[in-house]
């Protein structure tokens, strides 16, 4: 259904191997909740995010994106702005600058779909964190990549090659 319906579908890109390992711990360190951590364990593998992924990309080729999953859950879908104070618990999203207002799995999701995660956004103005007077950059973000400036088709232009239309 996602293959036929949709002409691009993007997936957070997690570690599930990571988000699966045991919290048994070592002899000296015992883990912690260990019977609880084995229970998500087995909900999380039993949902088979992995291989909804793989068969989605077999079906539609070539129109499958991977979303970084660093700060999908700490961006704000309406403004950009990313902090970890905006996440008041599992399940409420409080934007700290803009407050807006709204399920934090559901704001997530606005991110992953919008295809922002992984790399900071900018923002509009100075806020919380402020500009340093050194560099003049803001001390709360990381430094942005390049863009590459792809020019837009502009309706009206032909090419060369492109044959005439008629009247």
């Amino acid at each position: 259904m996602l293959a036929r319906t949709y002409d691009l579908v993007r997936f957070e890109k997690l570690n599930i191997k990571n988000m699966t390992r045991s919290a048994r711990g070592t002899v000296a360190e015992p883990g912690r909740m260990v019977a609880q951590k084995a229970g998500l364990n087995r909900a999380i593998l039993a949902q088979g995010w992995g291989l909804l992924r793989q068969r989605t990309g077999h079906k539609a080729p070539g129109r499958i994106e991977d979303v970084p999953a660093p700060y999908t859950s700490l961006r704000c879908s309406a403004c950009g702005w990313i902090d970890k104070n905006s996440r008041k618990n599992q399940a409420e999203f409080v934007c700290s600058s803009c407050a807006f207002t709204c399920n934090a799995d559901t704001n997530a999701a606005v991110n992953v779909a919008a295809g922002q995660g992984g790399i900071l956004r900018p923002r509009r103005t100075a806020g919380a964190g402020g500009v340093t007077t050194a560099t003049g950059r803001s001390n709360t973000r990381e430094p942005q990549p390049a863009r590459a400036e792809i020019p837009l088709f502009q309706e009206g232009r032909m090419s060369r090659n492109a044959p005439a239309r008629p009247a």
